[in-house]
């Protein structure tokens, strides 16, 4: 089974960027007209404070680059069988 890692972001505290989209397109959106980012996989768990998303390896780099450039580190990575905080 390949290595998982959940991703949190804590999307009450954005601030509408959109740095996470720039950087990894095929997994952000930003949304203009609420000026705030979600993610786009379908299994996200979504609720109005946070977005949650269990991910594989293959998806961990893009996944981090969208987390480093966030400039509010609300972008949470944790390493899901360790429980290490990945990011930030």
């Amino acid at each position: 089974m390949p290595k998982q890692y959940k991703i949190i972001y804590r999307k009450s505290q954005c601030i509408g960027a959109g740095a996470c989209e720039f950087a990894a397109p095929e997994l952000w959106h930003y949304d203009k007209e609420k000026s705030i980012a979600t993610l786009k996989d379908a299994k996200a768990q979504k609720t109005d404070e946070e977005e949650e998303l269990i991910i594989d390896e293959s998806a961990l780099a893009k996944h981090l680059e969208a987390a480093q450039v966030c400039p509010v580190n609300i972008i949470e990575i944790y390493d899901l069988e360790t429980g290490q905080k990945i990011h930030p």
